[in-house]
This record gives structure tokens, sequence and C-alpha cells, in this order.
């Protein structure tokens, strides 16, 4: 049975921003599906339990990581967190090496993309990791979807290098036929924040609120 699936779908835009943080790295969706292994669900029922994910990143000054994002192809049904590690780049051949800081966290939130095929669609997850300061240097953020569900579908970044995985107790580059995973690393921890113009929405709303009840009181 194959668990790898590849597909293309127009991303038209972000209905919603997670926060307005600052991106330390950023490897955005090219809009391509591939293995899903790297979601506990798929990976279990498969034989494949710890496959993670990894995409590989530089930062030319210090910087201190407090949440990342990764993108899915999936039928709607979202992952409950994520399994993540930081690694520097110090293994075999510029694999990951030595690991830097590890944890599991809740998805913190969800920002859905205006695009879908074959009744999938695009999810990018949030979620908050450990307070992790970096030198400058290379580096590799890995990461496990925690699912219960079997079509959580790992996205493909824009740069399509930089890859790799952890299967079978040691790291290989590429991941199942992908050379580059979308991920986004921030400095700040993100939770659902509205866009300036919901803010403006709200502050009319109440304006509008605030003349009629002062017509009733008249």
């Amino acid at each position: 049975m194959k668990i790898k699936l590849f597909a293309a779908a127009v991303v038209v835009a972000l209905n919603a921003s997670a926060t307005y943080a600052a991106t330390i790295y950023d490897n955005p969706l090219n809009p391509v599906a591939g293995d899903c292994s790297f979601s506990t669900t798929c990976a279990a029922q498969f034989g494949r339990t710890g496959d993670y994910a990894a995409q590989r990143f530089s930062i030319s000054s210090s910087a201190t990581i407090n949440s990342a994002s990764f993108s899915i192809f999936d039928s709607g049904r979202m992952p409950t967190g994520a399994s993540w590690q930081i690694l520097a780049a110090d293994g075999a051949g510029g694999l990951p090496g030595t690991l830097l800081a590890s944890g599991s966290s809740a998805i913190a939130y969800t920002a859905t993309l205006i695009g879908s095929q074959f009744g999938y669609g695009w999810h990018k997850q949030f979620i908050n990791t450990a307070s992790v300061s970096l030198a400058s240097g290379s580096y590799y953020f890995a990461v496990q979807a925690i699912s219960p569900f079997l079509e959580t579908y790992l996205g493909q970044g824009a740069d399509n290098s930089g890859a790799a995985e952890y299967l079978a107790g040691s790291w290989r580059s590429g991941y199942q036929g992908i050379g580059g995973v979308a991920i986004g690393l921030y400095d700040t921890h993100v939770g659902a924040v509205p866009e300036p113009e919901t803010y403006g929405m709200l502050l009319a709303g109440l304006g509008l609120m605030a003349i009629v009840a002062r017509r009733r009181k008249a």
C-alpha cells in the first residue's frame, strides 16, 4: 500500500495571522505533498515509528527560537501537536548531529490556506517550543506530527533542499522523495492574534453599539 501522496494546489492567501513574530527562518510552502509517515498514526501503521522530517537552516547571527510552524496536506482533520528537535548540523556529511533541544508541544494555532485538491486542503500548524538560543551557524529543525488520523501529509518547501529523515535509528539525506520541508522558526510565542482589519471591525462595531445606546437613552 502506498503511503506517499504527491499533489499540487493553487494557494491564494492566508485567512488569518498567527502572530506578529519576527521570522528567524522560513522555507515557505511549495504546494506539493509527500509522505505521511512523519505523522504518528501513519508511521505506526507502516512500521516507521519515530520517523522525523527535518529541515536544515542557517543563521548569520545569534537568535532565540520560541515557536515554529510546519505545513501539511490533509483531509481537514488536524494533528493535536508535534514532537520537535533542534540539532546542530555537525553529523556525518552535514546531517543532523548533536541534539540541542527537544520537546512535544500542542498545536497553538492552525492557519488555513485557501486552496485545495482532491478534497484535501493545506494547513499551516504553529507550535510553541522551549526558548532555544542559538549562535550563528547551521542547524536542523526536526518535526513529527502527533495525530490520531492517517492522512496527514508533509508539505514540501519552496527551497527543495536541506531535508533530512530520522529512520531506523539514524539520519539520512532527503525525506521520502522531498528535498526540502516547509517549516518556519520565530522568536515569539504564537497564539491566535486577529488581523489589523479584525481590530478595525471590532472598534467600528463598538462605536455603532455606543451610538445605538445613546439614541435609546435619548
